[in-house]
């Protein structure tokens, strides 16, 4: 069966060898960091950890008890999951991610993507909720904190995660140009591709010098001076079914002040609805201008990704809203959203919610497998299990 090979992605000697690496169970008698991390997960997957009281019920359930068999100890009050998710060390968390993640990639083999979509999403909450997050200016903003979670999306994956809640991070010129920079250390190869948020010509040059490769948008307005045309008149004229290209430069960009030291590519073309100019910068050299701007339209896979975690896995709300406790949950859920897209390329499932859903029915089947082993097929003694669990 599928589940078994994808469930595979998170091996038991995995969480027991972080667990000793993070010390994330130093201190703990009942609360491991295995524990809470399937409960989590659990929770996220079937859609009832939406609240720390059915994640205290769902520890008390069957299944809950079939898969942490070694480390369920008693009951927990939800209290108790609250504290421990506002002090659990959450880089036990964040290493279970990047090893799923490589797990992932590995299986891919020469599949992989020459892109990653880099994008920010936002969840806003009132302060009398949330002590972390930075604010907005200006009227009812005031009274609102603001959390920015980064992510570097290929391969129908979140290959990095990252949760920025100060006042600097409001800036996409650094929120998107770190986790850019993080993601090119471990493969320089791909082209990275983001939205307008960054607009420094300083970061154009500093991620041209560092051989990354980018695509994304350009203000009209912005001001250029045209070095060299790229490519031919015929291949400037070129259009898809959207747009034609009307024109493809290198150039040099300057604003009021500053002067860019390393060319872009300038590539403006026009929308064929609305006749309206839209402009991509890029620094690749050897894609054509509509090769570029067919990478660039396969950014809004990231958009359907937040609105996956959002909705399907309910990230939008918050569990624990310390600063501790949102970076596990963001976590838990990254690796859950992987979980899934494996399981969906798996099946060849082109929908995330009907994959949820056979995602859970076959684990419920496996519950039962368990079962039937832990009673050696005695329907009695299995009646007997399921009575004394029962709510």
């Amino acid at each position: 069966m599928e589940l078994q090979r994808i469930l595979a992605l998170i091996p038991k000697k995995l969480l027991e060898q972080l667990a000793i690496e993070t010390e994330v169970d130093v201190f703990t008698k009942k609360l491991y960091g295995e524990v809470v991390f399937k409960l989590l997960l659990h929770g996220i997957i079937s859609q009832k950890g939406d609240s720390l009281r059915t994640m205290e019920s769902a520890y008390e359930s069957l299944f809950f008890k079939l898969v942490s068999q070694k480390h369920h100890k008693g009951t927990v009050t939800y209290s108790s999951i609250s504290t421990r998710l506002s002090t659990i060390n959450p880089v036990y968390f964040e290493s279970i991610f990047t090893a799923c993640v490589s797990l992932y990639k590995k299986q891919l083999g020469k599949e992989k993507e020459q892109i990653v979509r880099i994008d920010s999403t936002i969840v806003s909450l009132t302060t009398k909720l949330l002590n972390a997050g930075y604010h907005l200016k200006g009227g009812d903003a005031d009274h609102v904190r603001q959390l920015k979670f980064t992510i570097g999306y290929a391969n129908n994956i979140p290959e990095i995660a990252k949760f920025y809640h100060t006042q600097s991070y409001t800036s996409e010129n650094i929120a998107l140009k770190e986790v850019v920079l993080i993601q090119a250390e471990e493969d320089k190869e791909s082209i990275k591709v983001f939205d307008r948020g960054i607009t420094s010509r300083k970061t154009y040059d500093e991620f041209t010098e560092k051989n990354i490769q980018f695509i994304s948008r350009l203000n009209t307005k912005a001001k250029y001076d045209v070095i060299h045309n790229q490519g031919t008149a015929s291949t400037m004229s070129a259009s898809t079914d959207t747009l034609t290209i009307s024109s493809d430069a290198w150039c040099q960009l300057y604003g009021s002040s500053i002067k860019a030291k390393n060319l872009v590519r300038r590539i403006e073309a026009v929308i064929t609805k609305t006749n309206e100019t839209i402009v991509f910068v890029t620094n690749n050299k050897t894609l054509t201008a509509i090769e570029i701007t067919e990478l660039y339209k396969r950014r809004w896979d990231i958009e359907v990704f937040f609105k996956f975690i959002k909705h399907l896995l309910n990230f939008k709300h918050l569990l624990n809203r310390t600063e501790n406790g949102i970076k596990v949950v963001l976590y838990a859920t990254m690796i859950a959203s992987v979980l899934l897209a494996a399981y969906k390329r798996a099946k060849n499932l082109t929908g995330y919610k009907i994959a949820k859903l056979k995602f859970e029915n076959e684990l419920e089947i496996e519950i039962v497998k368990e079962l039937v082993l832990l009673c050696n097929g005695d329907l009695n003694k299995l009646n007997s299990i399921l009575l004394s669990n029962a709510p």
